[in-house]
Formats: structure tokens, sequence, C-alpha cells
């Protein structure tokens, strides 16, 4: 072997073993994992996609099955165990994608003719929420912040996806693409307005999406331990801390440290959502590759 390739060689393990000394462990407590049917695990699956305070969590629930693409229904799991499925009328499937304290949520539903339709749910009111400058029926909603703001998406008639927030009173208001991405996705938004999501570079690979944060007007882009790789940003509560995935790999992100989630015994975790004071839900998948939902603070 040359000097020149035991210097190369040498030169990588370096870094990976520098990496590896970065890599940090969260320190999680107050885990509290769950089923939907805990007589039967896998009937239905469940992805938890949202939570608040009060540990309530809301997304999808779907049964194994025969069919190629079962029907699906959004759910809530409360903290007591109980548990309340949506079916909307007329809705072929239906999914949550957030809930804030004073149990108001919004999701999305598709009629028995394909239509999607974007739903915000507050007491016992469902209303259809449309964006003024939305494509037919192309309005979808990620997430619904204390102030009973709403954080959604919508094809515009020039063909490019927009963010946008729509405030308790009715009005709009645009949040703006990563400047020269090809595509810009939100994953959810905290009760400082701060939204955290996900862009595509024109040129990049499919699989890689990078993160970013959109605070007071600016832009700051957010990459799992700095290094060109997929990051995922699912979540932030009121004190910044953001939590998101390394492909299907939870992460904690605060001031520039990332940390990895790992189950209270080593299994492996997807993040889903945080809470404004710090709920963290997901998904845990254990040895016996059954999966649970589940709540956790971390630090």
């Amino acid at each position: 072997m040359s000097l020149l390739r035991v210097f190369a060689t040498c030169m990588i393990v370096c870094v990976l073993s520098s990496i590896q000394l970065q890599a940090q462990k969260a320190t999680c407590t107050n885990w509290n994992l769950w089923l939907l049917n805990p007589s039967d695990p896998r009937n239905p699956l469940e992805q938890a996609d949202g939570v608040n305070d009060n540990r309530t969590v809301v997304g999808l629930s779907y049964p194994l099955s025969s069919k190629l693409m079962p029907p699906y229904w959004g759910f809530v799991h409360y903290f007591s165990g109980k548990v309340m499925y949506w079916h909307p009328a007329n809705a072929k499937k239906s999914w949550f994608t957030g809930r804030n304290n004073v149990g108001n949520t919004v999701g999305n539903y598709i009629d028995t003719l394909g239509v999607l339709h974007a739903a915000y749910l507050h007491g016992s009111t469902t209303s259809l929420i449309v964006h003024p400058k939305a494509v037919h029926h192309s309005t979808y909603l990620i997430d619904v912040n204390n102030l009973n703001t709403i954080l959604g998406v919508y094809s515009g008639s020039d063909g490019v996806n927009h963010l946008f927030k729509r405030r308790s009173n009715g009005t709009f208001l645009s949040v703006p693409n990563f400047p020269g991405a090809q595509v810009t996705y939100a994953g959810a938004f905290n009760d400082n307005g701060v939204v955290v999501g996900g862009y595509i570079l024109p040129g990049d690979p499919g699989d890689i999406q990078r993160g970013f944060i959109y605070r007071n007007g600016s832009f700051a882009p957010v990459n799992y331990r700095n290094t060109f790789t997929h990051t995922d940003l699912v979540g932030i509560d009121n004190n910044g801390v953001i939590v998101g995935n390394w492909y299907a790999n939870g992460f904690l992100y605060k001031n520039g440290v990332f940390k990895d989630i790992v189950g209270p015994h080593g299994e492996y975790v997807t993040a889903r959502g945080i809470s404004a004071n710090g709920i963290i839900t997901g998904d845990i998948s254990s040895k016996s590759m059954a999966t649970h939902g589940f709540t956790a603070t971390c630090q």
C-alpha cells in the first residue's frame, strides 16, 4: 500500500472517529409507549404526527390488509389511553397532522371522488380551509399552534407549492420558499411563528432533503451534524428546541448541537412532533419489529 493510500485511509478513519465522538445521545424521560389496539398490536398500525402539552397525540391509523392501499383514518390518542377515530362524511381516507392545547385539530381527507379537503376542527365545528390563491382542492394543513394560527401549503396557478399561515381571524400570510430551492416543505411551527421544514436544491439527489428554520423573515439552514445528508425537521417548541429525523432516525437540535433520540431500551425512534413545552411524539420500533406510538421529554 502506498504512503498516499495509507494517509487517505488514516484521514477517513479520523473523520469517522470525529463524527462518532461528536454524536451525542439525548437524555429522555417520562416515556409513555402505547398502541391504538393493545389486543392486536398490528391492527391498526399507527403513525403519530402531532402532540400537545396534555400528551394528546394525533395522526393516522391503518389496518393490516391484503389490499395494496387499505383505507386509513385520523385518530386522537389521549394520555388516558382513550382513542377516537375521524371518519368525515363521504370520506375515503383521513389523517390528522396537528393539535393544540385547547383541543383544536387540523387534518386532511380525501373523499370518494378522490378530492382533497383541508379541515380545521374547533369545538364541535369543522371548517374546510381553502387558500384564496389555491388551484382546485390543493390546500393542505400541516399544523396548528396555541394561537389557533394554522400552517399549510397550497398549489398555485404557477404550478409551485406555496407555504402559508392562516390567523384565527381568517386572514392569510405568505411564508416564502427557501431561496433557490426546487421544492420547499414545512414541518411545523411554534407559538412564536417560527417555521421549520426542508428543501431540495436543483441538482440534489432525490432522497436528500436539507432542513431550515424560518424566523422573522430570514432562513437558516440546518443539516444533520452539518453533513450533506437527509435532514427532515418535523417540530419546534416555544424554547427553540427542534426535533427531526436523519432518514428515519430521530434527533433533537438546539443551539447548534444535535442529539440522537433512542428508545428506553435502545429502540429505533422516528420523531414526528413536539409540543409547545417540549413533549415529543413519534414512533418507536422494538427489536420484534412491533411499532408503538410514544410521548417523552428529552434534553
